[in-house]
């Protein structure tokens, strides 16, 4: 009779506590050891309550750093996501890792290059110095990623402005 109780109670416990509390957006204490990335954002999203949106075989062979210190959710996770090459954001749900800035450059400068290469009016010089400047802003926005954890408004706002000159650039040398 007493097992019957002590199962119940446990039986109610377990199905009255969520798996994640809502997202704790001030700042915690975090003591996290080196470890795969996998499993220190998994430690971070049980400590801060904030589910975190990636596809953990994604991480499977990064490598994590130690977080120690007082940290919001976003920013302890910019720290163990440094180096990576990863990207973190804060969502209306939690956080998110991605690739999203990067994939966005990416695509923008993908676009212009197959402009540059049909523009047959381009000089060979002229196409080149178009490639190089995509191929860089493709290295700055790996590398911002990688040095921080994430890329800001406003590297966004530099990223969008850059290229919206490159763009405007190869219609005025096209109307030439």
């Amino acid at each position: 009779m007493k097992h019957r109780y002590t199962a119940a109670f446990l039986l109610s416990t377990m199905f009255t506590l969520p798996v994640y509390a809502d997202c704790q957006r001030e700042a915690i204490d975090h003591d996290i050891s080196p470890q795969r990335l996998d499993e220190a954002l998994h430690q971070l999203a049980q400590r801060s309550g904030c589910f975190i949106a990636i596809d953990p075989t994604l991480l499977a062979d990064e490598q994590a750093p130690a977080l120690n210190g007082t940290y919001r959710p976003e920013e302890a996770l910019w720290e163990l996501l440094k180096g990576s090459g990863w990207e973190g954001y804060p969502t209306d749900e939690g956080l998110e890792v991605s690739k999203r800035e990067q994939a966005w450059v990416e695509a923008r400068t993908q676009a212009l290059r197959e402009t540059v290469q049909a523009r047959d009016s381009l000089s060979e010089d002229d196409r080149m110095a178009y490639f190089q400047e995509l191929a860089a802003l493709e290295q700055s926005v790996s590398e911002l990623a990688r040095e921080q954890g994430f890329i800001s408004a406003g590297e966004h706002a530099s990223f969008e402005r850059r290229l919206n000159e490159l763009a405007e650039s190869l219609e005025t040398d096209d109307q030439a």
